[in-house]
C-alpha cells in the first residue's frame, strides 16, 4: 500500500555530525544527511535505545537550548523524559508534558513536537488536532497568545491543517525549512503512483514544506511515490524496520508449527504447497526447521550487511552472503506484507543461494487472480507447483510463503502478484 511510515519527528546531531538528523518512526531510526541530502546509505534502521515506552511511537523530540542544551527531550504518550547528552542516560523519571512546557491541561496526547528553523529557531512547537501552542527557549515560557490554530498561522490547507504525523526540520542549506508530515487515505496504481479511481485504497504519508523566515508553505508533495522519491531512501529504510519486525514474526510462528510432533493438518498443508510434499519425512521437515532458523537469524542482525541503494530498480537484491540491497520499490511497490515476504526472501538468497528462484506466483492463481509463468533473466521459470522437493528446499519464495501461511493461517502469497499489500 505504498510506504506505511509514520514521520514521528527527528534529533540533530550537532556534536556526532551537524549534517545530520536522526528520523523516527514506529520503533525505528535512520540517519539523514542533510549535506549529501540522502540518508545514511547502510547501518539502518535501527531501534532507538531510549528507554522504554520511549523507543517507539514518539509524538516528536527537542534538542535542548539556552541553559537546557546539555539534554533531549522525548515525547510520548503525554509524557516526556529527559535524557542527558553525555552517556545518553535518562535525567530523572518522565513527567507530564502540558503541565511541565505550559500546555493546555487537556492536551494530554500531542501529534508533534519539533524545533524551529531559521529566525525560529529559538522556539518548540507542539502540534494538537487543529492548533498549536509555541515554547520560547529563552524565556523557558510558553509565547503568549497562544493555542492558535494551525491553518491561517502556517498557511497550510487541506490535509495539513490538523491531525499532522510528526515533522521533520532541515539543517545545512535546508535549515529554513519545517516538512510537515500526514497520513491521508488514497488510491494508488501498482506502481505506487497517486489515480483518481481504480487501482487501491491505501494509507500513506504525504508532506508539504513550510519555510520559517518567509511564512510560507513554498511545495506540496501529494503524490506517495514522489514522497518516497524526494527523500532518497528514508522512507525504504523506515519501511524496512516493520517489515523485519513482521517477517520475524512469520517466521518464528512457521518454527512453532514445524517443530510440532505430530505435524498439524494444516502445516502438513502448508509443506504441500510450498514444498511439494504433504507427508514430509524427517529430513525434508529438518531441513525446513533448519532454514527458518537461519532465516530468522538473519533477519535478526538486520541492518548488517543491508543498505538502501539509489536507482536500484528492483523493491530488493542480494549478493548472496555479502549485501542485501533495497530500492524505492520497497515502499512504492510493496505494501507491509509484501515487504516482510520480500526480507524474507532476500534472506534466503543471502544464507543458501542455489540458483533456485521460482516466485511463488509462477503459473499460479493467486488471491483468485491467475499468474502468467515468471521470467527471470530472459529465463521462463516453471510452474511453481510443479518443482520437486529437493528444489524447493533452496527456494527463497517458500520459505516466505510457507511461513506467511502458518503464521496466518491461509494461503496468502504476500508479494510480486499483491502489490500494494
Amino acid at each position: 500500500m505504498a510506504s506505511t511510515v509514520s514521520i514521528a519527528g527527528a534529533l540533530p546531531t550537532p556534536d556526532a555530525d551537524p549534517s545530520l538528523s536522526v528520523v523516527f518512526a514506529g520503533g525505528w531510526s535512520v540517519g539523514y544527511d542533510w549535506a549529501a541530502d540522502h540518508v545514511v546509505t547502510a547501518g539502518a534502521p535501527v531501534q532507538p535505545l531510549f528507554p522504554s515506552p520511549f523507543d517507539r511511537d514518539l509524538d516528536g523530540a527537542l534538542l535542548g537550548q539556552q541553559s537546557f542544551s546539555d539534554f533531549e527531550y522525548i515525547f510520548q504518550g503525554g509524557n516526556y523524559q529527559r535524557i542527558k547528552l553525555v552517556g545518553l542516560q535518562p535525567d530523572g523519571d518522565p513527567a507530564p508534558t502540558a503541565e511541565n512546557w505550559f500546555l493546555p491541561s487537556d492536551w494530554t496526547a500531542l501529534d508533534a513536537v519539533f524545533p524551529g528553523g531559521g529566525v525560529k529557531s529559538g522556539f518548540a512547537y507542539f502540534f494538537h488536532g487543529p492548533d498549536y501552542m509555541r515554547f520560547d527557549w529563552p524565556a523557558n515560557a510558553a509565547s503568549t497568545g497562544y493555542p492558535k490554530p494551525i491553518g491561517p498561522n502556517w498557511h497550510t490547507s487541506g490535509d495539513f491543517t490538523r491531525d499532522l504525523d510528526g515533522e521533520i526540520t532541515g539543517l545545512r542549506g535546508f535549515r529554513t525549512k519545517a516538512y510537515l508530515f500526514r497520513t491521508i487515505t488514497t488510491r494508488v496504481n501498482r506502481d505506487g503512483r497517486r489515480v483518481s479511481s481504480g487501482g487501491f485504497v491505501v494509507n500513506t504519508p504525504v508532506y508539504c514544506r513550510y519555510d520559517f523566515n518567509g511564512e510560507v508553505v513554498d511545495n506540496t508533495v501529494t503524490d506517495p511515490a514522489d514522497v518516497v522519491g524526494q527523500w532518497n531512501g528514508l522512507f525504504p529504510l523506515l519501511d524496512a524496520g516493520p517489515a523485519i519486525e513482521l517477517g520475524l514474526a512469520w517466521i518464528r510462528a512457521a518454527e512453532t508449527a514445524a517443530a510440532a510432533t505430530p505435524l498439524a493438518p494444516a502445516t502438513l498443508t502448508a509443506f504441500g504447497h510450498h514444498f511439494m510434499t504433504g507427508s514430509p519425512d524427517a529430513t525434508v521437515v529438518n531441513t525446513v526447521r533448519d532454514r527458518l532458523r537461519q532465516i530468522r537469524e538473519r533477519l535478526t542482525e538486520l541492518p548488517d550487511k543491508f543498505k538502501w541503494t539509489a536507482g536500484l530498480g528492483f523493491a530488493a537484491a542480494t549478493t548472496p552472503g555479502v549485501l542485501t540491497q533495497i530500492g524505492d520499490e520497497f515502499s512504492t511497490f510493496h505494501g507491509p506484507n509484501g515487504r516482510a515476504a520480500a526480507l524474507i526472501h532476500e534472506a534466503g538468497h543471502f544464507l543458501f543461494d542455489a540458483g533456485v528462484d521460482v516466485p511463488e506466483w509462477s503459473g499460479e492463481v493467486v488471491a483468485g487472480e491467475p499468474q502468467g509463468l515468471a521470467v527471470i533473466n530472459g529465463v521462463t521459470m516453471p510452474r511453481y507447483s510443479t518443482i520437486p522437493t529437493s528444489d524447493a528446499l533452496v527456494n527463497p519464495s517458500s520459505y516466505a510463503a510457507f511461513a506467511q501461511e502458518t503464521a496466518l493461517g491461509e494461503d496468502t502469497r504476500f508479494g510480486a502478484a499483491r502489490p500494494q499489500r
